[in-house]
C-alpha cells in the first residue's frame, strides 16, 4: 500500500498547530493594543510635545512606545490571518495527497463522480470543451491510479554509492539519499535542483516517492560520478 500510515495523524497534528499558532497570533495582538491604549489614555487628546518640559522625554518615549504596540499588534494579526488561512486551506483542499494511504480509493471516487457528471452535461446543452475537460480530469487520475500502483509493485533496490546510500523509506513515503558525511556545495546544489530537502529529523536529502523521485535520483547520482570524475 502506497501512503504513509501515518497521514492522519500528521494532518490532525498540523491542524491543532495552525488553530493554536492562529490563537496565540491573535491574543498577542490584542495584548499589543491594549498597552497602546493604556498608555494613549494617559496623554490628552491632541497635547503637542512640550520641548522646553521636563515632561517632554517621557513624552517621546510614550509616543514611541505606541508606535510599537500598534506595528506589533498590526504584526501578529496579520500572522493570525496567516496560520487561519493554512488552517482553512488544509481543512478544504480537495488535491488528493500521495501521502494519503487511501489516495487510491480516493482518486477511484473521483472518477466516479466525474463520470456521472459528464453525463449530465452530455444529457444538457454543451460546449465542446467541457466533456473535453472533464475526460482529461479523467485521464489524469486514471493515470495517477497507475503509477501509485506500478510503485506499490515495484522493488526499489537500495543503492550504493562511495559515500552513502540510496533508500526507499516506506514509512515516510520518500526516496532517502543518505551520505556518510555533509556533502559539499556543489553536491548539494545538485540535490536542490533535482528537487531534494534536506530533513534534519531523518538526517537525509529526500523527496516524494514517485517516478519522478525516482528518476531525479539517477540523475543526482550520475552528477555525482561526473564530479569525482573531474576530481580525479
Amino acid at each position: 500500500m502506497s501512503g504513509r500510515e501515518d497521514y492522519e495523524e500528521r494532518k490532525e497534528i498540523r491542524r491543532e498547530i495552525y488553530q493554536q499558532r492562529a490563537e496565540r497570533a491573535r491574543e498577542n495582538s490584542n495584548q499589543y493594543s491594549k498597552q497602546y491604549d493604556k498608555i494613549s489614555s494617559m496623554i490628552p487628546l491632541g497635547q503637542p510635545i512640550l520641548t522646553d518640559h521636563y515632561s517632554a522625554s517621557r513624552h517621546r518615549n510614550d509616543l514611541k512606545r505606541m508606535d510599537n504596540n500598534i506595528r506589533k499588534a498590526v504584526e501578529e494579526d496579520k500572522k493570525a490571518e496567516y496560520y487561519k488561512d493554512k488552517l482553512d486551506n488544509l481543512d478544504n483542499n480537495n488535491a488528493i495527497s500521495s501521502d494519503d494511504p487511501k489516495a487510491i480509493e480516493k482518486l477511484e471516487n473521483k472518477i466516479q463522480e466525474l463520470e456521472e457528471y459528464r453525463k449530465r452535461v452530455k444529457a444538457r446543452e454543451h460546449s465542446t470543451y467541457e466533456l473535453q475537460n472533464i475526460g482529461q480530469e479523467i485521464r489524469r487520475l486514471k493515470d495517477r491510479i497507475k503509477e501509485l500502483k506500478e510503485l506499490d509493485e515495484l522493488d526499489f533496490q537500495e543503492i550504493n554509492f562511495e559515500n552513502g546510500k540510496v533508500i526507499h523509506n516506506k514509512e515516510q513515503n520518500r526516496v532517502q539519499i543518505l551520505f556518510n558525511e555533509k556533502p559539499n556545495e556543489e553536491i548539494r546544489t545538485i540535490l536542490k535542483q533535482y528537487g531534494f530537502k534536506w530533513a534534519r529529523s531523518q538526517g537525509a536529502w529526500q523527496r516524494l516517492y514517485n517516478k519522478n523521485g525516482i528518476r531525479s535520483t539517477k540523475w543526482v547520482l550520475e552528477e555525482m560520478e561526473k564530479l569525482k570524475s573531474k576530481g580525479e
